[in-house]
């Protein structure tokens, strides 16, 4: 079973090599025809080294995307899920292969330090490690990466019962869960669902054996919490879902700095009942946490009221948080959403002493926990607001490697990476974190979708989305009417923005007028001019949708235009993703898009990181093209 078969047309031999040679050196197994020894079935051997592969690079040029032997044995890494090509000389790829992510090489001939080939070396390193393999077979997976649960080493935390006289006492039931949560997550051979499919069952009666099919899983834990004063009772059981047999249950009469004690307990105990092995001086409770109560309470109150959204009781919770954190400097948890409660207070208003602070936290969050992965995200965040994208690529990059899989966080970085251009690579991990939180919406991965193309799926999705009918439905609305416009007829368009804007915040003389004018291009585009020119300020969050309705409409000039109002005058008052949606595929194709990506500073990561994504690639040593 070779790590790497090398799939390459004959005439691009002396290229291939300096791969072979380059893959070799990295410790690699690999496969190409040279290696045939006399007298071997050439058929039979190609074909058995094809399909148990770990990775097949195949490498594109003008003479192998005509070659059949080249595209068959592309065809059939892409079917066993093995396929990682590379552009070696510019060429029309076969246009089943377009929307597969491909590394562009055309410049590399074999420098051990450059980063494109860096960037690609990584991503065969990961392939190879994963032991993707066609046919069903498997291999071990990477040190790092967490092994798939069994079936029966499954487990969802319900929202544990407040059962305190004071209903206001529900932050600390639903804190207590959440910590719990978070240390299964610690145990690597357990399957955790993730809060939000959790909590989806908070309040409601529903049968132990149907909420484990729902969420595909064999158990469940369930509990309350009593809390007066200084006294504690929490009760916990563990119940398996197929017939509801008890495996185990206990109750917890201590006192209020008990409750981390409790938290181990219980969490050793879901271990115990299930015969998994923590190991000698294994710990359960999760990185970055306190022991000091009273911090723990603040934090705990301080995260519930952060729901509610509003710049008032976000200012109450930024208080309850730097008191935690000055009871327990080392509450690295606490510095953490100290850091996001003051991010959001910079979105009523920059104010210069709380992005210093929110920066000191972060930087706190670093100094005093490395290996907080939530922590690295943050400092994402932030370094995506400095504008300094490569690093926060590198922020995600140490988050990824510290944090559980799949990777929590999916929706933030998958934003971040789409922007870049990166859109194939976000698909799997919206795939695996619908797996791990089956009930959490992503509408996010409907846009997704549609930008790769895969309008059927993009769709399912949607209507995914709406049978859940869980928060409001607008996001996915916008996503759905924004396929619309590159795919579907004009009186489609129509009947689905008249949908969107009907639940949107837009004035409703708004909907009227453009409901109006939107069968006839000239009088649309018209219309849009003069709302943009001097909009009031409710309609400035509404430039973006006019940049998607003027592509629609045919002009990719003016489209520009608005684009560069949202991203640059704007200060990137949308997602950057946007640019990439099939929609503006006309407006990609003006030299001055060019330039717009420079301003953006995506010229500059893709030349910096290696990472050209699927929408651009090098031209030589200073320059670049948009391939789509």
């Amino acid at each position: 079973m070779p790590d790497i078969f090398l799939s390459y047309n004959r005439e691009d031999q002396a290229v291939a090599r300096c791969y072979a040679e380059a893959f070799t050196a990295e410790g690699f197994e690999v496969w190409w025809d040279v290696t045939l020894r006399s007298g071997e079935a050439y058929d039979q051997v190609t074909e058995k080294a094809l399909k148990t592969a770990k990775a097949v690079v195949v490498l594109w040029s003008p003479r192998s995307v005509e070659s059949r032997w080249v595209r068959a044995e592309a065809t059939l890494a892409d079917r066993n899920k093995t396929l990682l090509p590379a552009t070696i000389e510019p060429c029309e790829r076969p246009i089943m292969f377009e929307l597969t992510q491909t590394a562009e090489l055309t410049h590399w001939r074999g420098e051990a330090d450059d980063k494109t080939w860096l960037a690609f070396l990584a991503d065969v390193k990961r392939f190879v490690a994963n032991g993707r393999v066609g046919q069903g077979q498997a291999s071990a997976p990477a040190s790092k990466e967490r092994p798939a649960a069994p079936a029966d080493l499954s487990i969802a935390v319900l929202p544990f019962v407040n059962m305190s006289a004071d209903a206001e006492q529900e932050y600390f039931s639903d804190g207590l869960t959440e910590e719990l949560l978070n240390q299964l997550a610690q145990m690597k051979e357990l399957r955790v669902i993730g809060r939000t499919s959790c909590f989806a069952f908070k309040g409601k009666n529903e049968d132990l054996r149907v909420i484990g099919q729902k969420l595909d899983v064999a158990h469940i834990l369930e509990g309350s919490v009593r809390k007066a004063g200084n006294r504690l009772r929490i009760t916990a059981q563990l119940v398996k879902c197929a017939d509801h047999t008890h495996l185990w249950s206990q109750t917890y009469d201590r006192q209020l700095d008990d409750v981390f004690a409790i938290q181990d307990d219980v969490a050793r105990a879901v271990a115990d009942a299930l015969k998994i092995t923590l190991g000698v001086g294994a710990q359960t409770h999760a990185p970055g946490g306190t022991r000091n109560v009273e911090a723990y309470d603040l934090y705990l109150r301080g995260c519930a009221i952060m729901q509610d959204g509003s710049h008032a009781t976000n200012l109450r919770a930024a208080d309850m948080l730097r008191r935690a954190v000055t009871l327990d400097p080392q509450f690295a948890n606490g510095w953490l959403r100290l850091a996001e409660a003051l991010s959001i207070s910079l979105n009523f208003g920059v104010v210069p002493a709380v992005r210093e602070e929110r920066n000191q936290a972060l930087d706190r969050v670093v100094e005093i926990a490395p290996d907080l992965w939530a922590g690295h995200v943050a400092r994402a965040s932030k370094l995506v607001w400095e504008d300094d994208l490569l690093g926060a690529d590198q922020a995600y990059d140490r988050a990824i490697e510290l944090a559980p899989k799949p990777f929590p966080e999916v929706g933030t970085y998958t934003m971040f990476i789409g922007g870049l251009g990166r859109i194939l690579e976000s698909l799997p991990l919206f795939a695996a974190i619908r797996q791990a939180d089956p009930l959490r919406p992503v509408p996010t991965f409907q846009m997704f979708l549609c930008i790769a193309g895969r309008y059927a799926e993009a769709e399912g999705e949607y209507a995914r989305i709406k049978e859940m009918a869980v928060g409001p439905l607008q996001l996915g609305d916008w996503f759905d009417f924004a396929k619309t416009l590159a795919t579907e007829e004009r009186a489609a368009a129509k009947k689905r923005l008249a949908g969107f804007l009907a639940n949107s915040p837009a004035p409703p003389v708004l909907n009227e007028e453009l409901l109006a004018v939107f069968d006839d291009p000239d009088a649309a585009l018209a219309w849009i001019r003069g709302k943009v020119d001097d909009p009031p300020p409710e309609l400035q969050p509404l430039v973006i949708l006019f940049a998607f309705l003027a592509a629609h409409f045919g002009d990719a000039e003016y489209a520009l235009q608005l684009l560069r109002r949202v991203y640059i005058d704007m200060g990137r008052a949308a997602p950057i993703v946007n640019i990439w949606h099939p929609v503006f595929a006309e407006v990609r194709k003006l030299p001055a898009f060019k330039d717009f990506t420079r301003e953006l500073g995506l010229y500059g990561f893709w030349r910096a990181s290696g990472r050209w994504g699927d929408f651009a690639r090098p031209v030589g040593d200073d320059d670049f093209e948009i391939i789509r």
